[in-house]
């Protein structure tokens, strides 16, 4: 089997490697674009602004799944990673994971609305590693046997399957086969040179909801967007995700050793690194050990949950027993403090946008508002 996988592999590495080029409440617009804020990273304004524009017309506009493309995706990613920046919370991007909690319902049904009226489908067959490179053999052979009528060139779907649930978020107890019937991860590949920071992909997926209360600020869909440098629907850019899947892996278990803990490799700085804080679940164990009203099981129950759900989880069991007992009121306030507001939203470090935030977004000031006349009532003083 090893032999025929190694064989396989070959085998579409020879035929292709001369192609690879890897380069219900009603939300309210913000009105006042007197003022912009100034564009970071290496972050295009007017392509920030647009996508601000795309992201208004995906919630507001039932038509806009039409409009969903590549170009307009591109956007799309430089509006949140400028949003991500100026978010004025505790926790700081250059890389990593939004999740956004849409009030409204319609980002993600538009974009499932994109996705059914593609005319190549999203190909479910060919989700999976597996039955990825089971599909980039068959077309390696099809090319070498010049079998014309079997080898016909289908444009690739934009918005296609990948697999099961990410891998970022193992939420639910159901087997891989259930997640992969009913909560997929989708993708779309954008040419590489147009997002910033070297990206040329987009994995999202839909969460499940955690608070059902529409007054909760956090109501809504919940979904997950990660830009991410390849996507798998060509061969090269399978073999450099997989690359670097295997780099991330081997990373999680090196950063286990406690000697390699403090090394920058295990920062965990950068935006939602994959893992949740293991000091802090560490720490939340030990306290609950400390209540002595809990069972044994009853905080072996809450444990697997935290490590399950992250955050969100630890905060809200905190909420339970913080009126009555001080170690525990003292850390929350602990959890407050590094999280801010969104400590009972999140499961790692990822970047928290709700659909209201993002409407009520500035401008980003763009070369045309800085060099005119209005140059100095273009720029505000304070913008969060």
């Amino acid at each position: 089997m090893h032999r025929l996988l190694t064989s396989v592999v070959l085998l579409i590495f020879l035929t292709q490697a001369n192609t690879w080029s890897i380069k219900q409440r009603k939300p309210t617009l913000n009105t006042n674009d007197t003022c912009c804020v100034l564009a970071k990273l290496n972050i295009n304004a007017t392509r920030a602004n647009h996508g601000r524009t795309f992201f208004e017309s995906l919630i507001l506009n039932n038509d806009s799944y039409k409009d969903v493309n590549e170009d307009n995706v591109c956007s799309l990613m430089h509006f949140f990673m400028q949003e991500a920046v100026l978010n004025g919370r505790p926790i700081k991007f250059s890389k990593g994971m939004f999740v956004l909690y849409d009030s409204t319902k319609e980002f993600f049904a538009r974009l499932m609305a994109a996705k059914d009226a593609q005319v190549q489908g999203s190909e479910e067959h060919r989700s999976g590693y597996l039955k990825r490179l089971k599909y980039f053999a068959l077309n390696s052979l099809k090319s070498i046997l010049k079998l014309k009528k079997m080898n016909r060139t289908v444009p690739d779907a934009f918005i296609y399957v990948r697999g099961d649930e990410s891998s970022h978020f193992r939420e639910r107890a159901l087997s891989k086969l259930r997640r992969a019937k009913d909560y997929p991860a989708y993708g779309m590949d954008v040419k590489h040179g147009c997002m910033p920071n070297g990206f040329g992909h987009i994995l999202f997926g839909k969460l499940k909801g955690l608070y059902n209360n529409e007054s909760d600020p956090y109501y809504g869909d919940r979904i997950y967007i990660k830009p991410e440098e390849f996507g798998l629907q060509k061969f090269a850019h399978y073999i450099g995700h997989s690359g670097k899947y295997l780099k991330s892996i081997s990373r999680r278990v090196i950063c286990k050793i406690a000697k390699f803990q403090t090394s920058p490799m295990c920062s965990k700085d950068d935006a939602f690194r994959e893992s949740i804080d293991t000091k802090l679940v560490r720490k939340w164990s030990q306290i609950l050990s400390t209540i002595p009203i809990l069972t044994e099981n009853e905080r072996t129950l809450m444990r697997s949950k935290v490590s399950q759900e992250g955050i969100h989880e630890i905060y809200r069991q905190t909420s339970l027993y913080a009126a009555d007992y001080i170690q525990v009121r003292d850390f929350q306030q602990e959890v407050e403090q590094k999280y801010g507001r969104d400590a009972r939203s999140r499961k790692g470090n990822e970047i928290i946008f709700t659909t209201e935030q993002l409407l009520q977004s500035r401008l980003s000031c763009d070369s045309t508002m800085l060099t005119s006349s209005l140059v100095r009532q273009t720029q505000c003083a304070k913008t969060r």
